[in-house]
C-alpha cells in the first residue's frame, strides 16, 4: 500500500508517512524533529474547548483583571487598560505590541478554530476556510497569554508590598483561558484539518510517485531528477511536485512556495543585528520609573530582579532574571552562531545545530514577562505623587528585542543548516521493518532505506 510523501521543516528529509499507534510520536531520522503525531481525526473536542475559550475570553476582557487600594483611593484594571495606558503615555509601539499579543492574537487564534471546526463537524464548507487556517500558522507564535500570566503574577507581587491587591474576576478567567487554549491545540491535528478542506480530489505524492531505475532493485530507487523537483509547501506541509504548482502556489492551501525561503539568511542576520544593538539601550534604560510618595526611582530590568530578591521572592526573580536577561542575550549568542556556521557552510554537528535552533525558536516569547508587567502596572497604579509608574524608553527597546529575535528565528529557514553543509534532500521509498519501531509514551521514529 503506498502512503503519503512527507518532509521534515527542518532539514527537508522526506519520509512515508505511516499510521501510528495512539500517544505515538513519528520523528525525522535525519535531525530528530518531530514530523507528526498520532493521527486525532475528531473535532468534536477540540471545537468545545474552542468555544469555551471564547466565553473565558470575553469575561476576561469585560469584567476588573486586578484592584489597586492605596490610603484609600481605588484603582481597578482590565485586560486591555495597559493598551490604552501605553498609548495616553506616548508609546503606540508598545500599544500595539500588547495589544497584538494579548488580545488580537489570541482572539483571532479562537475565533479560527471555531470558524474552520464548527462547519467540518456539520460536514459543511464555508468560504475563506482555507485562508483563515493558513492565517492562523501566522498567528498563532503571536499569542502570548501564558507569558502574559506570568507577568501578571510578577506584576502583582510587586504591589503586594505597599498596597492591598485584589484579584477580580478577569484574573480567574485569564487562568482557566490558558490551559483551556493549550487543551484545543494539542488535541487538534492540523493534518487532518488540512484533508478535510483540501481541495476534493487533490492527488497526494507518495512513494509509487519515486522513478525506479530499472538496473537497481526495487529497494534502491533512482531519485535522480525527483529530488530537485519536490518541494514543501511552508504552511500546510504538503509534499508537491513544481509542476504540480498552481500558479507558484501550493494545490492545497494556496500559500506560496518557495524551494527554500527567499533571502533567508540575510535577512534573519540583519533581524538579529538590529537586535543585538538594542538590547543595550533596553538594559541602560529604565523600563519604568516608579514614583512613591513624592519620590520617583528609576527601574531597570536588573535592578527589577534586584528588587524581587530583597523581598524574598527567590522564584519569580529567577523566572524574570531567566527570561529578560538571560534569554535574548542567550538567543542573540546562539542564532548568531547558527546562522554564521550556515553561511561558511560548516558541516560539524548539524542534528544538534538543528536542535538547539528550535529550542530558541520556542523560548524566545518569553522575554515578554517585563513588557506586560510594565503594561500592568502602569495602567493600575495611577495615584499622582502618593503613588504611580509611567513606562520608560528601556522598555521600547527591550520590546524591540524579543520582536527582532522572533522575527529573525522566523525568517531563517533551518533547511539551509543542511544544505550548505552539503546535505540535500533524500527520499525515502522503502520501509525498514526492523527501524519502524514504536514507542508509546514518547516517540516513533518512521524510516526507510534512503537512496
Amino acid at each position: 500500500m503506498a502512503h503519503r510523501l512527507i518532509a521534515c521543516e527542518h532539514c527537508d528529509y522526506v519520509h512515508v508517512e505511516e499510521d501510528l499507534p495512539p500517544g505515538s510520536v513519528a520523528c525525522c531520522v535525519r535531525c530528530g524533529s518531530t514530523l507528526y503525531e498520532a493521527e486525532k481525526p475528531r473535532f468534536d473536542k477540540p471545537l468545545a474547548l474552542a468555544i469555551t475559550a471564547l466565553v473565558l475570553f470575553l469575561i476576561a476582557n469585560t469584567y476588573p483583571l486586578l484592584t489597586f487600594s492605596m490610603e484609600g483611593r481605588t484603582e481597578t484594571n482590565t485586560l486591555g487598560s495597559g493598551v490604552l495606558t501605553f498609548w495616553q503615555e506616548g508609546f503606540p509601539f508598545l500599544a500595539f505590541m500588547v495589544a497584538v499579543t494579548s488580545i488580537i492574537a489570541p482572539l483571532v487564534l479562537i475565533c479560527a478554530h471555531i470558524y474552520v471546526l464548527l462547519p467540518i463537524s456539520l460536514g459543511r464548507m464555508v468560504p475563506g476556510i482555507k485562508t483563515v487556517w493558513r492565517i492562523l500558522a501566522i498567528i498563532r507564535p503571536w499569542s502570548m497569554l501564558d507569558v502574559f500570566l506570568i507577568g501578571l503574577l510578577v506584576a502583582l507581587t510587586k504591589l503586594t508590598d505597599f498596597a492591598q491587591v485584589i484579584a477580580g474576576s478577569a484574573f480567574f478567567a485569564v487562568c482557566c483561558l490558558i490551559p483551556t487554549v493549550l487543551l484545543m491545540t494539542v488535541t487538534l491535528d492540523p493534518r487532518a484539518v488540512w484533508r478535510c478542506i483540501a481541495p476534493k480530489g487533490l492527488r497526494y505524492l507518495t512513494e509509487d510517485d519515486l522513478s525506479v531505475d530499472g538496473s537497481n532493485s526495487p529497494q534502491t530507487p533512482n531519485t535522480k531528477g525527483v529530488e530537485e523537483g519536490l518541494m514543501t509547501c511552508h504552511t500546510c506541509a504538503m509534499v508537491v511536485a513544481k509542476g504540480n504548482l498552481d500558479h507558484g502556489h501550493c494545490p492545497r492551501c494556496g500559500a506560496v512556495v518557495h524551494m527554500r525561503k527567499p533571502r533567508s539568511l540575510s535577512r534573519a542576520f540583519a533581524l538579529l543585528l538590529a537586535a543585538g544593538i538594542l538590547y543595550i539601550p533596553a538594559n541602560v534604560f529604565p523600563i519604568m520609573t516608579v514614583t512613591y510618595l513624592g519620590k520617583a526611582e528609576a527601574d531597570t530590568i536588573l535592578s527589577g530582579v534586584g528588587s524581587l530578591v530583597q523581598a524574598g521572592e527567590w522564584p519569580i526573580a529567577i523566572v524574570v532574571f531567566t527570561a529578560s536577561i538571560m534569554v535574548p542575550i542567550v538567543k542573540i549568542v546562539l542564532l548568531g552562531w547558527i546562522y554564521f556556521a550556515t553561511w561558511l557552510g560548516l558541516s560539524g554537528p548539524l542534528r544538534q545545530r538543528t536542535r538547539v535552533y528550535r529550542i530558541t525558536e520556542l523560548i524566545g516569547r518569553w522575554s515578554m514577562i517585563d513588557v506586560f508587567m510594565v503594561s500592568i502596572l502602569a495602567a493600575l497604579v495611577k495615584l499622582g505623587n502618593i503613588a504611580s509608574i509611567q513606562p520608560g524608553f528601556g522598555a521600547v527597546a527591550f520590546c524591540g528585542v524579543v520582536i527582532l529575535t522572533m522575527l529573525s528565528a522566523m525568517a531563517f529557514d533551518p533547511r539551509l543548516i543542511w544544505d550548505r553543509a552539503g546535505r540535500r534532500k533524500n527520499i525515502i521509498a522503502t520501509h525498514d521493518k526492523h527501524a519502524n519501531t514504536v514507542n508509546n509514551t514518547r516517540q516513533t521514529e518512521t524510516q526507510g532505506s534512503p537512496s
